[in-house]
Parts: C-alpha cells; structure tokens; sequence
C-alpha cells in the first residue's frame, strides 16, 4: 500500500508539473519565433524601402553590397528581391532554394502585398527555415518584394537548452518534493493501516492486542477506535470463556475426584466396578483437554529460536523404547532453525507417537524432518490399520472417535489441541489416509536465515 500510495502521488506531482511545464516551454518557443520573425520582418522592410526608386522599377546598384554584407553579417540569413513575376532580379546571386517549407506561399503572398506573419513556436525536434517575406513599393504599387530564408538551428538549439534546463528543475523539484512532501505524507497515512494490519493479524493467531494512539486521516483514526473496541469485546469475551471454563471445571474437578477415589476402594472389593472406574478416570481426562483449549492462544508464550532437529531428535529417543525396532527417524544432522514457542515442538511429537502408539501397535511408524525455502515440514507415519479418506478429513474433529477405537484409552482431543496450537504458531496440519496407515504432517515457520546464530536461553539444544 505504502508503495501504491506512493506511486499514485508522484503520478500526480508529474502530471501537475507536465500541466505547468508543457506551457511555459511552448510559450518559450513562440516567443522565439515571433523575436527572430520580427528582427528580420524589420531587416527586410529596410531593403524594401531602399529597393523602391520612387518610379516604376527596383533599385538594386546601391541595394546588392547592402544585400551581401547583411548575409555575410548575421551568416544565417539568405537574403533576395524578386520582381513582380517571381523571378529574382537581386541578391543571393543564384534563384530562390527549392524544397523551403512555405517560401513559394510567402512570395506570392507579399507581391500581393501582405508581409509575412510570424510562424509557429521553433521547436527542437523540427528544422524547417523561417521565411520572411514583405513587398517593395508604396501604396497600392507593388514593384516586387524581400525575401529571407534564416536558418533556425541556432534559436531551436536554445530552446532545447531551456527545455533541458526546464526539465532538470522539474525533476529536481519533483525529488524534493517528494522527498519532503510525498514519503512523510505516504507515511502518515500507512502507518496507522500497518499498525492495524499487525493487529488484526495477531488477532487471527490469537493474541489480540489494541493498538496504540495513532496519527493520521481523520477516517483511519474512527477505523483504529472501531478496531480497538472490537478487540476489547473480543477479549472480554474470551475472558469469560475462560472463566466459564475455569468455574466449571473447579465445580466438577472436586466431585470427580471423591467419585474416583471411592470408586478405587470399591474396585478392590468389586472388579465389576473397574469400568466404572475406567470412564471416570476418561471423564477426567476430557475435561483437563477442554481446559487445555480453552487456554491455548491466551497463555501468551513468548516464541524462542530454537532447533526443530534436536527438538524432535530428543522426543524420538524418548518413545525409542516403547516402539523399539518399529520407530524409525529420518532428521537433518545439521540446525533446522525456527522462532516458536519452546515447547510446541516436542508436544507435536509427543502427541503424534502417542497416537500411533495407541491406535497402531506394533506398526512400524516413521518420523521425517525437512527443511527448505523457511519452511519446517514434520511427519509421522504409521504402517497401522488406517483410515479411509472419509475418516481422514473427521480424524482431529473434537471429541470424534471412530467406532473400532472406541475400547482405546483417549477423549478425542488430543489432535484437537495440536492443531489449535500448530494454527496459533502460523502453521497447518494435514492428514491423509496412507494405505496402510494414516500420515500426519505438520507444517510450521522456519527461519532459514537464522542457522549458525546464538539461541535465547530456554532453546532447546541437540539430543544427548
């Protein structure tokens, strides 16, 4: 935006600029023009006046030296006197050029006796001659007429040089001005977008925040109150979920608990009693998960550089004895680099291999670490009995349990929370049927910029 916004200004500076600029260079040339036509429209009079003998004919004796020491003065300008059919009866010492713009129509035009008016602005890019023209005789008797044919190379060589000099200034001024004016007030009116962007971003990860006093229009001032009242609701209402949750868990947690605890007096007595037990003790569990994600997103964890390989190295190693020989790890030896929340990484692990350690016993089950492009892929596959595609897209929804696991230990939140967290970190989660087995892979932010850098205190460094 800040960059449209920037563009868009200096599109209008240039066209204002064009606007004043187009003028006053055309009015430069014209100008030149009408000086240079006017001093050789005099010049040319001149010779018409000392041309005309008073009677019936044209003077020339006197006129030729006149003529030539003109031409060789000013040494742009040819200079002739044609009689009253055109011909050439003085000066130049040869017949009118061929091939000038305009010289046949300026001397027909003074034998009929009208000078010649000034011609349009000498622009660089065009190289016609200008010709003056005026008649000799008095009155209404025309004995013949002057005619000029100046070279403009010379003048339209200084309107270029204004018109370069014009345009420098210009683009002089248009740098300044956007340098002064432009970026300052680009900026003035973006930064509170930006700051809004930020917010309503971290909004989206869960970490909703108002944004500070902003300067800027008037409109996106009222835009950031609106935002921030919207924060404050959604905050208050969250907080009141979680309060909500907190409540009712203290209310169940203590009940739960006498009930589990006479229910494992009475198993002792009564084995019909330990299922009883069983569901109490996954009734207990549901609810600390419910409490989990009601607080995932409001714990506020601050995100550490840490190494995902060493990270997912040392999980593996841990669940290695549980699984054995069926546990196999594929993880870069190197740094894997990433800013997340020190301990989401080894729960996506954990989660994972205990997943497959339930629903896929005795399954060979594959962990693979890559890295590329800032991107950190983890995936964990078990040789199980799967799922279909169907069962794929349900597996993670909240408290979903497909039927043949409904004897395995678990709420059906496990998955729930891992992708609320995985989500809260800027990053997805994908599953997928992998016949045999199911795949789960998650994907999160790396930094590939930051290998080789000191890590924060609290990283998590390679397995020992």
């Amino acid at each position: 935006m800040r960059r449209r916004l920037l563009v868009l200004s200096v599109s209008l500076a240039v066209a204002v600029l064009v606007l004043l600029t187009v003028p006053l260079l055309r009015s430069y040339a014209e100008s030149r023009a009408v000086d240079l036509h006017q001093q050789r429209l005099a010049a040319a009079t001149r010779f018409a006046s000392l041309a005309d003998d008073g009677s019936t004919g044209v003077r020339l004796p006197d006129l030729a030296g006149d003529l030539a020491r003109f031409d060789e003065v000013v040494g742009s300008t040819r200079t002739w006197v044609v009689g009253t059919d055109g011909s050439v009866v003085g000066g130049g010492g040869a017949p009118l050029p061929e091939g000038v713009p305009g010289l046949p129509t300026a001397v027909r035009v003074a034998l009929a006796g009208t000078p010649t008016t000034a011609p349009g602005p000498l622009w660089p890019w065009a190289d016609d001659d200008l010709v003056v023209a005026t008649p000799v005789g008095r009155d209404a008797q025309v004995l013949g007429a002057v005619v000029m044919v100046e070279d403009t190379s010379g003048p339209r060589a200084d309107v270029a040089r204004v018109m370069g000099l014009v345009s420098l200034a210009a683009l002089l001024f248009l740098v300044l001005l956007g340098w002064l004016v432009g970026v300052p007030l680009v900026r003035w009116i973006v930064r509170p977008v930006e700051q809004l962007e930020d917010r309503v971003h971290a909004l989206g990860r869960g970490r909703a925040s108002a944004v500070g006093p902003v300067e800027g229009p008037p409109e996106l001032r009222r835009l950031v109150q609106a935002f921030n009242q919207m924060v404050d609701d959604v905050e208050q209402a969250r907080q009141q979920q979680r309060d909500l949750v907190a409540d009712v868990s203290h209310q169940l947690a203590n009940p739960l608990t006498a009930i589990r605890l006479r229910l494992e007096r009475l198993a002792r007595e009564d084995e019909s009693v330990v299922p009883v037990l069983a569901e109490t003790e996954r009734m207990a569990q549901s609810l600390e998960d419910v409490i989990a994600i009601s607080r995932v997103g409001s714990l506020d964890r601050e995100p550490v550089d840490v190494d995902v390989a060493a990270q997912v190295r040392s999980r593996v190693e841990l669940w290695q004895p549980l699984f054995g020989t069926h546990l196999r790890a594929r993880v870069p030896d190197g740094v894997v680099p990433a800013v997340l929340e020190e301990d989401l990484v080894p729960t996506v692990v954990d989660v994972l291999l205990d997943n497959a350690a339930k629903y896929a016993p005795d399954a060979d089950v594959e962990v693979e670490l890559t890295a590329d492009s800032g991107t950190v892929r983890l995936l964990v596959r078990d040789h199980g009995a799967g799922v279909t595609p169907q069962e794929a897209a349900e597996v993670g929804r909240r408290f979903h349990r497909l039927d043949r696991h409904a004897d395995v230990a678990g709420t059906g939140l496990g998955l729930s929370i891992l992708e609320l967290r995985v989500r809260d970190a800027g990053g997805s989660t994908r599953r997928r049927a992998a016949l045999p087995g199911l795949a789960v892979e998650v994907t999160l932010p790396g930094r590939a910029d930051a290998a080789g850098r000191p890590r924060r205190q609290g990283a998590t460094g390679s397995a020992g």
